[in-house]
């Protein structure tokens, strides 16, 4: 059963391609860059292989240290001899301790220790190294530097053995060993560095501004985290050029905060001793006294036996005398507190300890005082009174002297009631002894006070000891885990991570860009673009002519690619016959290089195969080039027969000689006016003819993006097909296209697809409108 035209037409109509289509033409272009993501590939890798060997890579150094973490202030005197010694207690957390790790100015003293304002580079190879420790040629001594220096690049060249020169720009200085150098913006010496040599490799220096690196490493450069959440183990790390510094900079902040804690604690220690001094002091004076005086009172007087009732009044009278006298040694150490802190002297210095005074808001306070007068002192170090962080400590002191002053107040308050009551029961035993015999209560009261000031003696002696053993067994609060070491492979670049960079990168660099390419790109690529005009019918398609040097590609015998495509054209024409006869063809384009000559050329060859009589008419007046193209020269054509300088069409008719049945019909003698000749009615006089003697006409017209003269052919044509040239062909002139199908401007129009390559075509299977060679492609 033969089918009708309109299921022969929608054969035609271009159709969504089904999904595994769409997907090989979407990945059809990079498959076909390959070479492409492989150079890209090749370049990448090379970068990342040049990046590894030429930058500078950084190591990670890192440390363990444990911090024990005493909330209830104990101290490290905790479970031992001096634990009732009040005076050492202060609270301790890890966070606190953190933050004191990381402080810029425990890092800035570490660099200071380490003259780490000098850098020392070797540019003698293809990378510069940076010199540290024993590599070092030379020592520079910093004496001076000012803002500018920090700016400049300064080499040192070894001269003579006493001598080397000093460069800065073009200028060059000739110095001795240990000279010190006085420039605008620095002052320094320099010696000879464990790797001096004599060889005139020049070295590189630059300064650093301490300040700066240590708030940067502060900042984030120098990590100190738990080892796990709420641990008191600490991991320290930073990352360094040369991992030696890098060791050496956490043992030196190590050490320095060991120290700095020793220090602090020794503070109060040392205070509390001189104070305890100046008591013993007084004491041993009264002591003195009250032993002179006895050893007086017996030789004037003749001391004797006291009865025991008399003994135990005396005894009982004693202790509550030890007690009173307790108890202005309290009274005294509060008044000796009170006028230290009333001092404008002591305005900044540590309180010595409350010794002996149980009070735990005073012990509180007086600790606190301590450590913010310490923070100070240190701080000053660094900077200066104008500095709000100094004011702001300043400020706390103050407030903190205030309250410290009415709470001895207070403490004064509650020794006078208690004084008073020990005075009362002192008084009863007092009276018991009045009926002592004169000389005998003499004596006894002389040996109740020396006993009183004996007890009191021992006891701040004891407490002075036990002061001066614990200042002796002063230790670094933190123990070390693990030794500063570094990791012997770099931190930065990671050399791994790097050559996966290198190779996405080599994958995506060419992806984007043909993804791009394609994107923006204003040429047809593929059918798909045409897929927004509706109804749009497919001929056929081409494949790119690889003979570039000829416009004939069809011959008797022939199986290329393009050959077998054009008879599968020919074969669509045939079905198209069906019913009605396309006798007449016109071919165009939107613009001139699409192929329409090319594919009017082969159209007509294939046709005449069949042993049809063909005709190729060249409408093209204005720029004629279908006889050129085929090696025929220009006589009478279409413009003499219109113009009337020839009555007969067979005279404007060429005979190709390279194939049979096929007939050449030039555009003849240059026209003036082409637009004004197609509207001529010779035209119908012409066409009459020509289609009583050829099977088949095939006009070559001008492209219709151009000029219109392809439209006033149209009445003449039974079919119109349309050039369309991939990568070639603007997808806004598509909008033509478009309007002819919207307006049906030319019959029965359809699309052929010209110069189809590997990345544009479709396997040139019926499914897409073209032909699966069995012969290669």
């Amino acid at each position: 059963m033969i089918p009708n035209n309109g299921d022969m037409d929608n054969n035609f109509i271009l159709k969504e391609p089904l999904p595994g289509n769409a997907f090989r033409s979407n990945i059809r272009p990079y498959l076909s860059g390959w070479y492409i993501f492989l150079i890209s590939m090749v370049i990448c890798l090379a970068a990342a292989w040049t990046y590894l060997n030429y930058v500078t890579p950084l190591y990670k150094i890192t440390s363990t240290l444990q911090i024990p973490d005493d909330k209830k202030g104990d101290g490290i005197l905790k479970a031992t001899a001096f634990s009732d010694l009040n005076m050492f207690q202060e609270t301790k957390t890890v966070d606190n301790e953190m933050e004191v790790l990381r402080s810029k100015d425990l890092i800035y003293k570490v660099f200071a220790k380490l003259n780490m304002e000098t850098s020392y580079f070797d540019e003698s190879g293809l990378t510069t190294k940076e010199l540290y420790g024993d590599e070092r040629p030379f020592k520079v001594t910093i004496l001076r530097l000012g803002k500018a220096a920090y700016l400049k690049q300064l080499y040192l060249q070894p001269y003579t053995q006493g001598k080397f020169l000093l460069k800065e720009d073009k200028k060059v200085w000739i110095y001795n060993y240990n000279q010190p150098i006085n420039h605008k913006d620095y002052s320094f010496k320099v010696e000879k560095g464990p790797a001096y040599s004599n060889n005139e490799t020049p070295i590189l220096i630059q300064f650093k501004n301490l300040t700066r690196l240590a708030a940067a490493y502060s900042a984030g450069l120098f990590q100190v985290n738990p080892v796990i959440k709420e641990s008191n183990t600490l991991t320290l790390s930073l990352v360094d050029a040369v991992p030696e510094r890098g060791v050496d900079i956490l043992n030196n902040i190590i050490s320095t905060y060991n120290a700095e804690n020793v220090v602090k604690k020794n503070v109060t220690a040392v205070n509390t001793i001189l104070f305890i001094d100046k008591r013993l002091h007084d004491l041993e004076n009264d002591l003195s006294f009250t032993e002179g005086d006895i050893e007086t009172f017996k030789q004037r007087n003749g001391a004797a036996e006291i009865n025991t009732s008399t003994q135990v009044n005396l005894t009982k009278s004693a202790e509550y005398n030890q007690l009173l006298e307790e108890s202005n040694t309290q009274l005294g150490i509060v008044n000796s507190i009170e006028a230290y802190l009333k001092s404008s002297a002591n305005q900044y210095n540590a309180v010595p300890s409350t010794m002996g005074l149980k009070d735990p808001a005073l012990n509180t306070l007086v600790s606190r005082f301590n450590d913010l007068q310490l923070e100070r002192n240190r701080m000053l170090t660094s900077a200066n009174l104008a500095n709000p962080l100094v004011q702001n400590l300043s400020n706390q002191i103050a407030s903190l002297r205030v309250n410290i002053l009415e709470n001895l107040t207070n403490i004064k308050k509650g020794f006078s009631i208690g004084h008073q009551l020990l005075r009362e029961n002192s008084a009863q035993y007092d009276s018991r002894i009045r009926s002592v015999p004169t000389i005998e209560r003499g004596l006894l009261q002389r040996s109740r006070e020396q006993g009183v000031k004996t007890n009191l003696y021992q006891y701040l002696l004891q407490k002075r000891e036990e002061t001066a053993l614990s200042l002796s067994a002063t230790i670094p609060s933190s123990q070390l885990i693990d030794k500063p070491a570094a990791n012997p492979v770099a931190e930065f670049p990671k050399q791994q991570l790097t050559y996966l960079f290198a190779i996405i990168a080599g994958l995506l660099i060419p992806g984007v860009f043909i993804f791009l390419k394609d994107k923006f790109s204003l040429k047809i690529k593929d059918q798909s673009s045409l897929l927004n005009i509706k109804g749009v019918k497919i001929l056929g398609e081409l494949c790119h002519n690889t003979e570039d040097n000829s416009s004939v590609v069809i011959s008797n015998g022939s199986n290329t690619n393009i050959s077998e495509l054009f008879r599968y054209i020919r074969s669509n024409i045939g079905f198209l016959n069906n019913g009605t006869q396309h006798k007449t063809m016109l071919v165009t384009s939107s613009m001139k290089g699409e192929g329409k000559t090319f594919f009017s050329i082969n159209l007509g060859l294939t046709l005449a195969m069949l042993n049809k009589k063909v005709l190729i008419m060249e409408f093209d007046l204005r720029k004629p080039d279908l006889l050129k193209n085929i090696n025929m020269e220009q006589t009478k054509g279409i413009t003499d027969f219109i113009t009337g300088n020839t009555n007969s069409p067979a005279e404007c008719i060429q005979a190709y000689n390279e194939a049979d049945n096929l007939f050449v019909m030039g555009a003849g003698s240059k026209a003036i006016n082409p637009a004004e000749l197609l509207s001529d009615k010779r035209l119908d006089l012409l066409f009459s003819w020509c289609k009583t003697q050829f099977d088949y006409i095939v006009l070559d017209t001008s492209p219709v993006g151009a000029v219109a003269d392809a439209f006033s052919l149209a009445k003449y044509a039974e079919l119109s097909i349309y050039i369309v040239r991939y990568n070639y062909t603007n997808t806004e002139q598509l909008s033509i296209l478009r309007d002819i199908y919207d307006n049906e401007k030319l019959k029965n129009l359809m699309v052929v697809f010209n110069d189809a390559k590997k990345e544009n075509r479709q396997a040139y299977a019926y499914g897409g409108y073209g032909y699966a060679s069995a012969y290669g492609s």
